[in-house]
């Protein structure tokens, strides 16, 4: 079993304190719910996890290896995957492109991984700004499933979608953890905090 290991982080802002004194462990193989009210600090942690965020003090570390310590290249492509509220797809350009966008896959590679959300092979060529929310959420699981990372970061991933796609979205993640990753979730969604193992109050480190 591998593990993240968050020791002593904080996250402070001149005197504002976002988050202090976080000593938590996540384990392969679940799926967690950083929750709190808004602005309490989920996103900056998740952040922080994911190297988008620089902490305060403390440190991340992954099987004993700092995360700072890993190459940019090597971290964004083997360790670290994340899922948008937002999606982070390009518009302008077409599904094959978004997909392709680290590594370059063969068509059928692409095909095979967006039927596993529901997209047939016309997708490829549609472009982003064509797609429902729904849809484009799904284009994200996929581009995240050909990643493949170890740790899975996901901001308010459901919190622009109907109850369908969200459940869609859950069961994708859910599958995720089931396969050996680390899935942690920044929401405020009540489907999201019923469906993961374990719920982090970020409340609890203020």
């Amino acid at each position: 079993m591998s593990y993240l290991k968050l020791s002593g982080c904080s996250k402070s802002f001149d005197q504002y304190h976002v988050f202090r004194n976080v000593n938590y462990q996540f384990e392969t193989g679940k799926m967690y719910a950083l929750v709190g009210p808004s602005g309490s600090g989920k996103t900056t942690l998740l952040n922080s996890v994911g190297r988008l965020e620089k902490l305060t003090s403390g440190s991340i570390s992954f099987d004993d290896t700092d995360i700072k310590t890993i190459p940019s290249l090597k971290c964004f492509r083997r360790y670290i995957g994340y899922l948008f509220q937002n999606y982070a797809l390009v518009d302008e350009e077409t599904v094959a492109q978004n997909l392709n966008i680290v590594k370059h896959y063969r068509t059928n590679v692409l095909q095979e991984h967006l039927s596993k959300y529901g997209l047939d092979d016309t997708y490829l060529t549609r472009k982003i700004f064509t797609l429902s929310g729904g849809e484009a959420q799904r284009v994200a699981l996929a581009r995240l499933s050909l990643q493949d990372p170890l740790i899975v970061l996901a901001d308010e991933p459901t919190g622009a979608l109907d109850h369908a796609n969200g459940q869609l979205v859950l069961d994708s993640l859910r599958e995720m953890a089931n396969s050996g990753k680390i899935v942690i979730i920044a929401t405020h969604d009540d489907q999201v905090k019923a469906a993961v193992d374990e719920c982090v109050r970020i409340t609890d480190f203020k």
